[in-house]
């Protein structure tokens, strides 16, 4: 499969240099709106920028395909972190990177500029390929929002790619965690430290005394907790009221979270118990698990596609969420391809230009071969 890499480059470069931050994507989902267009799809957005409080929806372009087959989705998401406003990006001999003063963007403007030079690569050589819906989405950095209220009544492919990962070309990601998120407040009494301490109830004692007994860190091999954000007391003098505490668990499997979440509730509630102090806790589940196996289509695709290419394939598994949890919950099955995108999150992200032109050659082998 033969991509234009210089067309590559200049597509990423002309994308971050379009300011993007979670929640201000219309500008660029625009651009990608009018190039898309022009490439014959149909182009669409849905409502999720009003649900997530962003200025743009997520964007769906359709291509009908030059041949019969089920539908494949190609995905990236729009948003970056900051500092990511007026980037500038520099060319170098082997990667791209920004001035220093910003992020680059790569995360995930790459993905968006593979996706892009796969339809264009598909289209100009007249190669056939089944229907292509083409995803990109909002406010992923702000906690999956775009995926989360995507309007997937528009799609109709149960399978495909997402491109969001900085690991090595060959380590696709099939599996990743489920999260809850859990928010805990504790209602003590408030007295006077120094006249009358034994009228108090300290919710910060209580809270300490519930998290020496909680189970954090590491779980086990596939299960994490932690307790993050804790809140509480204004004055040395007084007995602390209340005291509020956010917190995770994490598992890739549903029954061993609800057990974490359950005895993190449980420490909470004994604690309180204890003290004659009061609790609220809630937990809400921030994403679902991803879980694809070794013989998914998809993923054996991959495998074939970069074994011609004399690379060895390693399926992954995350410890964080992306679109492709959420993809899952609703029965689409997405590997999450890497894109060369390094150092994400930092001033000091760089896109290596080999694992970048690579990973839109495998996505053109895979879609070859459905």
């Amino acid at each position: 499969m033969k991509i234009n890499k210089q067309r590559m480059i200049k597509s990423f470069i002309e994308l971050v240099k379009i300011d993007s931050l979670s929640g201000r994507e219309k500008d660029v989902s625009l651009y990608l709106k009018n190039i898309l267009k022009k490439m014959g799809a149909k182009v669409l957005f849905d409502d999720a920028g009003k649900k997530t409080g962003g200025n743009a929806g997520n964007l769906i372009a359709k291509f009908k395909g030059s041949r019969a087959g089920k539908p494949f989705i190609l995905s990236a998401h729009m948003d970056t972190v900051g500092p990511g406003e007026n980037i500038r990006p520099i060319l170098k001999s082997d990667r791209i990177v920004s001035d220093g003063r910003t992020i680059l963007g790569a995360d995930c403007k790459s993905g968006i500029a593979i996706i892009l030079e796969i339809i264009q690569v598909l289209k100009e050589n007249k190669l056939p390929y089944p229907p292509i819906e083409v995803a990109l989405t909002v406010g992923e950095e702000a906690g999956l929002l775009g995926a989360k209220f995507l309007d997937y009544s528009k799609l109709k492919a149960n399978y495909g790619i997402i491109f969001d990962s900085e690991r090595a070309l060959n380590q696709v990601t099939a599996n990743a965690p489920a999260a809850d998120r859990i928010e805990i407040e504790i209602h003590g009494i408030a007295a006077h430290a120094g006249v009358s301490p034994d009228k108090g109830i300290s919710a910060i004692r209580v809270a300490a005394d519930a998290i020496s007994k909680m189970k954090l860190g590491a779980i086990d091999f596939e299960t994490t907790a932690n307790i993050g954000i804790i809140n509480g007391g204004n004055a040395t003098n007084v007995i602390t009221p209340l005291v509020k505490m956010t917190g995770e668990a994490r598992s890739h499997k549903i029954f061993k979270l609800a057990r974490q979440t359950k005895h993190m509730r449980e420490t909470i509630e004994k604690a309180a118990k204890k003290a004659k102090a009061k609790f609220k806790f809630c937990a809400k589940r921030e994403f679902h698990n991803l879980h694809i196996s070794h013989s998914d289509t998809v993923l054996r695709l991959i495998g074939e596609a970069m074994l011609e290419m004399g690379i060895k394939m390693r399926p992954v598994s995350s410890g964080g969420g992306t679109d492709a949890n959420v993809f899952y919950k609703h029965k689409i099955k997405t590997p999450i391809m890497p894109t060369g995108m390094k150092e994400v999150h930092s001033v000091k992200e760089y896109l290596l230009l080999k694992e970048f032109f690579n990973s839109a050659i495998v996505a053109l082998k895979v879609i070859s071969k459905l």
